[in-house]
């Protein structure tokens, strides 16, 4: 019923489409794995057409997918514009996705389409003999898929001579069906045999090669890369302004000075102790963590009835409603998009966990949800506090962050399907849910800062969740660590962005690889997005790709490792909050 639906909203937005005389075209052939029980790899062909427009995105596909490909047609649009520093909306697209059987579909075709509409936008011609597959990411960069194996076979019939994969993906994992005969009973069970692309694909007389980014596969597809600009960061820049959220923090304890217990103390500790190196944002978070707990024992102390418990749950979504009517009325420009954004997504994050406490099966967890609503709400205001420093502020147009809201709403909800039919690491896709619900709720109430930077969030959960189980983690995180870092270099040309600032300092002090990689991933999406509102109106640059010899894949020795599920540390008096990953998630921001 519900591919109808969208089938049926697709062909209606094709009629009413002001211009169907398209100004140029591309076609690109993609790998993609059947639906049912014995998937096998094909090849679909996809076609972009573009006219000038005013950014609507339609896609036609035959037949059906099992995983709505409006998402990554939307995302793969809005990327190849934003990496090109085109204005999106000024163009209409329209996606064609043609097969010979049902596919999984999805976000797995991402990355070829949004190689497709750049080819387009710039008149490239594409290498025919080269395919490949992987999600895209709103920053350009290229996200793990399933089901490599059965697409390289497909590759390797069809005459491809390159298959092109996401990094850190040349070696898989692929399930086998070992039946046993237990008397008259046949016992069925799922072994994995480990499959190195690279061998697979010489032996079927196909190169395989690992791509990081769109830039890296543009280089294979059309010999052209987009101009970088040559940019360095430096944390410290950023220490003054980091210093003050901590001294704010810090002067916001108050009341709750006489609710210390061991555990705080400790805590307290350790915030001083990053205080004093400079490390001021991960002192931020430390002391808010401390805060949550001390307010919890002043709960336990001052609310006795049910009537106290009521008023103080008045009180909190007294100043939730005051403060939310605030934000929405706020201007919003390059460099305060962050703080409103932030201070958004909190406000939202005490509203739900304010609902959580009314609704807890314990006084206790009340108490905890409770505490957690209070701080989180005190915390935006912290955020806020610093709202003031950016008096010169180039004002963005609503409309463009709605649409962009709307976009990674999107592309989401995309990513968190596709990661489910992976059986992706848990933690980390209830996670990204609970985000996506929260950037949800923003764009319905009509703050669309926080629902673009939140549902961001989402995307990189969910992003994670999959890459969780894909090669070497450590790899990733000094990857990801330099990514972060050239992305914060090219927003500080034209933003100062604090925030992305402020992510990628916790990245670094963090002891937990799975905090560290969501958090330089987090700094870079954000850095990114920044520079992109920011310089939308500059064109980018192609230039001929120089390298003498196609880039070799990971070496196997590097990605072997399948990941065991993260022992996070965890803050046992408000454990009922948020568990797991999420608890570390949400006690950094």
């Amino acid at each position: 019923m519900r591919l109808a639906l969208i089938g049926f909203i697709v062909a209606l937005s094709i009629v009413i489409s002001p211009s169907m005389a398209f100004d140029v075209e591309r076609s690109i052939k993609a790998v993609a794995v059947t639906s049912g029980e014995n998937p096998e790899g094909v090849v679909i062909n996809i076609t972009v057409s573009i006219s000038p427009g005013t950014g609507r995105v339609y896609v036609s596909t035959t037949p059906f997918t099992e995983i709505d490909m409006q998402g990554s047609a939307q995302l793969s649009a809005l990327t190849a514009c934003d990496l090109l520093g085109i204005d999106f909306t000024k163009y209409n697209f329209f996606y064609t996705i043609e097969a010979d059987a049902p596919i999984v579909g999805g976000p797995s075709a991402g990355a070829v389409m949004t190689i497709a509409t750049i080819s387009a936008l710039k008149n490239l011609s594409l290498n025919e003999e080269v395919y490949m597959s992987g999600m895209i990411y709103p920053d350009g960069f290229i996200g793990p898929v399933g089901g490599l194996n059965y697409k390289l076979e497909a590759v390797a019939k069809n005459g491809g001579k390159i298959f092109l994969i996401p990094h850190g993906q040349s070696v898989v994992l692929v399930p086998e069906k070992v039946v046993r005969n237990v008397g008259m009973i046949n016992i069925i069970s799922t072994n994995y045999r480990e499959v190195d692309l690279v061998d697979y694909g010489r032996q079927l007389g196909v190169a395989v090669f690992e791509v990081a980014t769109i830039n890296d596969a543009l280089k294979y597809f059309t010999g052209y890369e987009i101009k970088k600009k040559e940019a360095s960061f430096r944390i410290s820049e950023y220490s003054g302004i980091l210093k003050t959220l901590a001294d704010k923090m810090r002067e916001s304890i108050g009341e709750l000075e006489s609710y210390k217990t061991q555990e705080v103390e400790n805590i307290l500790n350790k915030a001083e102790d990053d205080y004093n190196v400079g490390n001021y944002y991960s002192a931020t978070s430390k002391l808010f963590n401390a805060k949550i707990l001390m307010r919890y024992e002043m709960y336990k102390k001052k609310l006795i009835s049910a009537q106290q418990f009521d008023e103080e749950v008045e009180r909190v979504r007294e100043e939730i409603i005051q403060l939310s009517n605030y934000l929405k009325n706020q201007p919003v420009g390059v460099n305060s998009i962050q703080i409103i954004a932030a201070a958004q997504e909190r406000v939202a994050e005490a509203e739900k966990s304010l609902e959580s406490a009314v609704n807890s099966k314990s006084y206790s967890e009340a108490l905890q949800n409770l505490a957690y609503a209070k701080e989180r709400l005190e915390s935006a205001k912290v955020w806020l506090s610093i709202l003031h420093t950016f008096t010169e502020d180039y004002q963005l147009n609503s409309t463009e962050i709605k649409k962009r809201a709307e976009f990674y709403i999107n592309q989401a909800n995309s990513v968190i399907v596709y990661a489910s039919s992976l059986n992706a690491y848990s933690d980390l896709l209830d996670s990204a849910y609970d985000s996506l619900e929260i950037a949800k709720m923003l764009y319905s109430d009509g703050q669309y800062a926080g629902a673009v930077f939140v549902a961001l969030d989402a995307i990189t959960q969910a992003s994670l969740s999959i890459e969780a189980n894909y090669g070497n983690l450590s790899l990733k995180i000094d990857e990801r660590r330099e990514s972060a870092k050239s992305s914060l270099a090219s927003a500080e040309a034209v933003s100062y962005p604090v925030l992305p600032a402020a992510y990628f300092e916790f990245a670094e002090t963090a002891e937990n690889l799975y905090v560290k990689l969501m958090y330089y991933s987090l700094a870079e999406r954000i850095a990114k997005f920044i520079t992109i509102v920011a310089e939308a109106s500059e064109e980018k640059e192609l230039s001929h790709a120089e390298f003498s010899e196609l880039p070799t894949a990971t070496p196997k020795s590097a990605i072997k490792e399948i990941l065991k599920t993260p022992g996070f540390e965890a803050i046992t008096a408000v454990s009922a909050l948020a568990l797991g990953f999420r608890a570390i998630r949400r006690r950094g921001r």
